[in-house]
Order: structure tokens, then C-alpha cells, then sequence
């Protein structure tokens, strides 16, 4: 029986294969970038969703391969799969206090040999990143006590809201961070920051 989670698993091991994200995947084809975001995965009450047949057909084309082909891409569940969810707040109760995962609201994401058990996933919506990060991306991150110069940072604020920064120094309880491009420098005391997370990756 072919489920949910290994369709989607399949389409994504394909789009790794492929060198490209899912987005990516599904511009190849002929679709909306969106077609294959997680959030298209399953609506608001959390009903699951399958990709369109046509949809797959496309992408078989595309990559001119054959369905048994793209079958046998399907990961087992309990391999290389992260918790991932799209990055949207408030975010600070997706995490315990030592910021590991947890609560509903949480998907899978395809991502093999990561020996760290605290990464996970995060999928990027909208516009506000680009050009570093498109909707659709997936960013992979994993704690950071101390990080550094030059680490790009998800920064969850204890308000629930959340940044994307880049490391510059700590000088005392202070952090010194800028945008993505460096262009603007800020400061933010340790005291307003619940979670900091390290970019390990991101799908582009």
C-alpha cells in the first residue's frame, strides 16, 4: 500500500536527486511553484492532500523517468526524515525549553545521513527572504548556544515572532547581528531571545 507520507517522500528524494528543491521540482515541470510546498500537503484542518496525477505524470516527463522509478524513491519512515513545518508565526511554542520540536503542527521532511537528533526543518512562505530564500525552500537548522561570526541564524524572539540574521559577535548579554545581505547591524539582548537556531542547509 502506498501512503501519503511515502508519495511526498518520493517526490522530494526525487527533487534531491534532481539537485533542486521541490519548488524547483515543480517549475521543471510546467507547475506553480507551489504545487509541491508542504503547505499544499495538507489544508488548514489538516486533512492530508496527494499530489495530482497529472502533476506526477508531469514530473515524470520531465525528469524522464519511469513510475516504478520514482516509486522506488520513497524513503522507509523511519529514515532520514526531520521534523519540518512552515515558518510562520508565532513560533516560540513549536519548541521545548531546550529547543527540540514538539507539539502538533509538525510534518516530515526528507533529509538522510544528518547525525544530529535536534535538527529539523523549516519551510519558507512568502516573499520576505528572498532573493536569499524563496517560498518553498527548506531551511535545515539545529540549536546553537554559541554561535559564530558569520552563522546564519534563525532568532526566535520570546514575543513568538522570529528573524533570520546573521552573527556578527556577543559582547555580554548583547548580540550583534545583521540582515542577511549585512547591510543593517542591530543589537538584541539575550534576554529577548528564546530559541537560536544555525542554518545548517537550505534547498535552493
Amino acid at each position: 500500500m502506498l501512503t501519503h507520507a511515502q508519495i511526498w517522500a518520493a517526490i522530494d528524494a526525487l527533487a534531491e536527486r534532481e539537485g533542486t528543491s521541490a519548488s524547483g521540482l515543480a517549475r521543471r515541470a510546467g507547475l506553480d511553484a507551489t504545487t509541491f510546498n508542504r503547505s499544499k500537503r495538507q489544508n488548514d484542518k489538516g486533512q492530508l492532500r496527494w499530489p495530482s496525477t497529472e502533476s506526477i505524470a508531469k514530473v515524470l516527463a520531465a525528469t524522464g523517468i519511469d513510475i516504478d522509478e520514482f516509486l522506488a524513491l520513497r524513503k522507509p519512515a523511519s529514515q532520514g526524515l526531520l521534523p519540518c513545518r512552515i515558518l510562520k508565526g508565532p513560533v516560540l511554542d513549536w519548541f521545548t525549553a531546550d529547543g527540540k520540536p514538539h507539539g502538533p503542527g509538525w510534518d516530515e521532511v526528507a533529509f538522510p545521513g544528518l547525525e544530529s537528533n535536534d535538527s529539523f526543518g523549516v519551510e519558507v512562505t512568502g516573499k520576505k527572504l528572498q532573493p536569499f530564500y524563496r517560498e518553498g525552500d527548506v531551511l535545515i537548522l539545529e540549536p546553537s548556544i554559541q554561535p559564530r561570526r558569520g552563522d546564519r541564524m534563525l532568532l526566535v524572539l520570546k514575543d513568538g515572532t522570529f528573524r533570520i540574521e546573521t552573527f556578527v559577535r556577543q559582547a555580554g548579554t548583547q548580540l550583534h547581528v545583521t540582515t542577511i545581505d549585512r547591510s543593517v547591524e542591530t543589537r538584541l539582548n539575550r534576554s529577548e531571545i528564546g530559541h537560536l537556531f544555525r542554518i545548517l542547509w537550505a534547498s535552493q
